[in-house]
């Protein structure tokens, strides 16, 4: 168990738990200042299964969670208001009246639906008018279409009301609550695909259209303002999707800059304030709901991975001159926006295959960046107007961020404290305005002169192998240095 602390004691506003994808954390929010007086840390449970399949623990899970969450307590008053931020569209279905769980915990990264996603993409449109979201196997609506098509006794139990689904921080707060509180947010509702994104509530047309029965769904709530005493001692306060979190936390709720998160995967939002904006290739969604600023939305593009493709070339990477066309695309679990290819994992160009590992690492950082300025110039048409801020644990990562602000072509600011999404559910949790005063470091851009020219190269190369998907795909039933190969780019789901 990871722990900060700030060596002495303060007044506590709020305890905030982030249920992330690697790891969970659970901070004290310091009642005098935009900080923490002390985050405890632990590995969340690790995923397993094959090709499509992304499985965990949701069982110990919850005990990871409650465990983190009741030290972190230990010294703490009682009653403090507590915010979750979560991971999207991870979920379980368990037992309504025992709290068993009847299916693993099911990861965003998982893509076994993507067989019905694909049988049915003329529907696509009309999902996406109604959600801000593209048909994909990520998004927990399929995923259910599939459980329920190949497992008629789980579908019966479903209608019958015997079982429930929630999200992370549904599960979580249900058992905290010994079985009261059955409910979610706009935020991590929207991420299901059930939901009407403009309305905000569970949309009948979708649950028709996925065969989905409303009685085993949360109720959809406000984001914040819940007073809900749990058996740990807190009030259910506040909870919300992890990327909107960090997005309150760094920008605010208004029209202001982009936000770069960079975790197990790559988000790059863009506020826009209470308009609900749809652009094709990317996603729109609520960042939150509540009686004080009503529903305030966001542009957002993915990037289906960033660390896990950083885990590829461990070890610090050298400046040295690369070669012309080595390139890199990062994305290990289906390459996300504005492309969406499930089908195309992480694929380097061939004169990127055989670099050392101090050379692999530069190419996969600087291909995260230009990533990042694919997604930025679309969303920004052009460049970013306003700050670009970085959050997340890559976000200290000093290459990537100097290749951020190189292929930016601007400085990109990088708040002090890391745990954007923590600080955003506590903030929620206590009442406090955002965004958060925090320290701030600038990086301006490097002195690259062909950082440009490198990225209109990469987009090039890009270009061909969404066509022809001939370099190289991520395979990971390799041994351990042998990460890439020729031909065919289908590619283990991650």
């Amino acid at each position: 168990m990871r722990a900060r602390s700030s060596g002495h004691r303060e007044e506590v506003a709020a305890v905030a738990l982030d249920l992330g994808s690697t790891r969970i954390k659970a901070g004290l929010l310091a009642g005098d200042r935009d900080g923490f007086t002390e985050i405890l840390s632990v590995p969340a449970p690790r995923l397993r299964g094959k090709r499509l399949i992304r499985e965990g623990d949701a069982e110990l899970l919850f005990r990871r969670a409650d465990a983190v969450l009741r030290r972190v307590l230990k010294h703490a008053p009682s009653g403090l208001p507590l915010g979750v931020s979560s991971q999207r569209s991870s979920f379980v279905l368990w037992d309504r009246s025992d709290g068993r769980v009847r299916t693993p915990l099911i990861s965003w990264q998982d893509r076994r639906a993507e067989p019905w996603c694909t049988a049915h993409r003329e529907r696509e449109a009309w999902i996406r008018e109604r959600t801000g979201l593209p048909l994909s196997p990520h998004y927990a609506g399929p995923k259910l279409a599939w459980i329920f098509k190949g497992d008629a006794a789980l579908r019966r139990q479903a209608e019958n009301g015997r079982l429930l689904f929630g999200t992370l921080e549904t599960f979580c707060l249900w058992r905290w609550s010994r079985g009261e509180i059955h409910r979610t947010d706009a935020s991590m509702a929207a991420r299901t695909l059930l939901a009407d994104a403009r309305r905000g509530g569970w949309s009948e047309e979708l649950l028709e259209f996925f065969g989905i029965p409303a009685n085993f769904l949360p109720e959809i709530k406000s984001s914040s303002g819940n007073q809900d005493r749990l058996a740990n001692g807190t009030l259910a306060a506040a909870s919300l999707s992890d990327q909107a979190a960090g997005a309150l936390a760094l920008l605010g709720p208004a029209r202001k800059g982009m936000l770069v998160s960079l975790g197990t995967g790559g988000f790059v939002l863009r506020p826009s304030g209470s308009d609900f904006l749809l652009k094709k290739g990317y996603l729109t969604g609520p960042l939150l709901a509540n009686a004080t600023l009503g529903t305030r939305y966001a542009l957002e593009g993915t990037i289906n991975g960033c660390a896990g493709a950083l885990a590829l070339a461990p070890g610090p990477a050298t400046r040295g001159k690369l070669p012309p066309r080595a390139f890199c695309l990062p994305d290990l679990s289906g390459v996300g926006a504005p492309h969406w290819r499930p089908d195309l994992t992480l694929t380097l160009s061939p004169e990127a295959q055989g670099l050392k590992p101090s050379l692999l690492r530069r190419v996969i950082a600087e291909g995260i960046a230009f990533r990042v300025r694919e997604i930025a110039a679309d969303l920004c048409h052009g460049r970013p107007q306003g700050l670009v801020r970085l959050a997340g644990g890559l976000a200290h990562d000093p290459l990537l961020a100097n290749l951020i602000a190189g292929a930016l072509g601007m400085a990109v600011e990088i708040p002090q404290e890391p745990e954007a999404s923590l600080l955003g559910a506590a903030f929620l949790a206590a009442g406090r305005r955002f965004p958060a005063r925090l320290q701030i470091r600038q990086v301006a851009p490097p002195k690259i002169g062909n950082l440009e020219d490198r990225y209109r190269s990469w987009k090039a190369w890009l270009t061909g192998v969404l066509v022809s998907k001939t370099d190289a795909p991520f395979e990971d039933s390799q041994p351990s240095g042998a990460f890439f190969r020729r031909g065919s780019s289908k590619g283990k789901g991650r």
